[in-house]
């Protein structure tokens, strides 16, 4: 569509660990996001939306190139993002767009990185404010609070990541506005890039939200909204891990072993705490965005890298055997009023690698041939939004020289860890997942299907995606 507008700037929104029940709007009346609801009631939200990794390295990767885990190499935590891929920042800004990154990025690692003494790689980013853990290191965040917030810079700080110390299950109060959460740095960072770039320069942000990722640490005044608020409780069934494969059953025997009730919601309000922190710093740049009349040509995607299993089937946090959708499914909205008509949920199967071409196309940037990802902009031009998908697939490298895979449709959700170990559940008997249905003879004929589309999908993930040179 030659003709199309195109937005003035290009709001990329990311925070870590938040699932999809994790926005009011998406049908948690317990969860108290108004600003995030503005934009799920005014945009387009998706509702099956799938990352194609289950921790944050290899997911960013995978969404931020177009590419599946194993195109970029990134696999797992602790894989660094090879140099020669283009990232959103190289496309958008070969589509005429200033970039920029403010705050977490994650294709390098950053345990103790202010140990480290080679600089951070911009992968291709023109202005970058990176900061990938809330204060535990001397980075963008840490020097903010310590020449702006002083007196904060000891209060947010969190324990540095890789210390033993440092226990997810921790859940602290902060006596802090969350202005000085690293949301708020976020927040604050973005407005002072869009006052500094002159109004007309087309303008591409990420803006990496570590929240609510653990360690917990809500400003106490957000905490307090939550005293006597029913929250769901985990949901978990009786003897469900019988059926697993090893792994599972241990991690789902582990995981919350021993923790009571009132442990679980306390760490669950928490969570739910840092989402609310979260939103009102997107809040903030919504209001200043109006306050400049540029929220109506301003594309905003706001998404998760992943979520958290919170005590669902027994299981804490994320990791390689949680390829559940309590961490898979994500939230993905698309709010631009001038481009796109609002106030739709999009139903239908969607891949993270579906959303950069989105937004390329969106913008009228070129969108790389090797690109895995397919572009949904059509519909959402069209204000007939829906995924295209017929099944979604996740790749997991848990294990050294293992991958762990993931085969999702509308009837089944199929996991692979490797020979003799599969999951099938049957979505339509059991759609919260309880019973593994692998060896069940009746459903002999869907775990064929499902071992085909995954091995044709593995077939085309397979594909380098790098391009070819010269002839030889």
């Amino acid at each position: 569509m030659p003709d199309a507008p195109r937005p003035k700037q290009v709001l990329w929104i990311t925070t870590d660990h938040q699932r999809h029940d994790c926005i009011g709007a998406n049908g948690n009346p317990a969860i108290l996001t108004p600003h995030l609801d503005r934009l799920v009631k005014g945009g387009v939200s998706f509702d099956d939306c799938w990352v194609q990794n289950p921790v944050s390295m290899p997911s960013r990767a995978s969404f931020m190139t177009g590419l599946y885990p194993t195109q970029t190499g990134v696999t797992w935590n602790g894989h660094e993002l090879p140099h020669h891929h283009k990232t959103c920042a190289h496309l958008f800004g070969a589509g005429g767009y200033h970039t920029a990154q403010i705050g977490k990025l994650h294709f390098q690692c950053h345990l103790d990185h202010d140990l480290w003494l080679q600089p951070r790689h911009p992968y291709g980013f023109e202005y970058f404010v990176p900061s990938e853990e809330p204060g535990c290191y001397e980075d963008a965040y840490g020097t903010w609070l310590r020449s702006e917030h002083p007196r904060y810079r000891e209060v947010m700080r969190v324990g540095r990541a890789g210390n033993p110390n440092r226990d997810a299950w921790v859940c602290t109060a902060v006596d802090a506005p969350s202005e000085v959460s690293h949301a708020g740095f976020c927040a604050e960072q973005t407005m002072r890039y869009l006052r500094m770039k002159p109004a007309e320069a087309p303008k591409f942000i990420h803006m990496g939200i570590y929240a609510p990722h653990p360690p917990l640490n809500p400003p106490k005044s957000v905490l307090d909204r939550y005293a006597g608020a029913e929250i769901p409780a985990p949901h978990a069934q009786a003897g469900e891990d019988a059926a697993m494969p090893p792994s599972m059953q241990r991690a789902m025997r582990r995981a919350c072993a021993g923790r009571s009730p009132s442990e679980l919601r306390n760490w669950r309000a928490h969570f739910y705490a840092m989402c609310t922190a979260l939103d009102e710093q997107v809040g903030r740049v919504l209001a200043f965005l109006e306050e400049r009349s540029e929220l109506d040509d301003t594309l905003i995607v706001f998404q998760s890298d992943h979520g958290d299993m919170a005590g669902d089937h027994g299981l804490m946090s994320k990791g390689h055997v949680t390829l559940y959708p309590e961490v898979m499914r994500v939230p993905l909205v698309f709010h631009w009023p001038r481009g796109i008509p609002g106030g739709k949920r999009a139903a239908g199967l969607v891949e993270a690698v579906d959303i950069l071409p989105t937004m390329l196309e969106l913008a009228g940037a070129p969108v790389p041939a090797e690109c895995s990802g397919r572009s949904l902009a059509q519909g959402l031009r069209a204000g007939n939004p829906a995924g295209t998908r017929e099944d979604v697939l996740a790749q997991s490298g848990g294990e050294p020289g293992r991958l762990t895979c993931m085969l999702r449709t509308a009837g089944h959700h199929y996991l692979n860890y490797g020979p003799g170990q599969e999951v099938l559940f049957d979505l339509r008997e059991d759609p919260r997942m309880y019973a593994n249905r692998a060896a069940d003879p009746a459903c002999r004929g869907a775990l064929a299907e499902m071992r085909e589309r995954m091995l044709n999908r593995m077939l085309a993930a397979a594909d380098p995606a790098v391009k070819r040179v010269h002839a030889y």
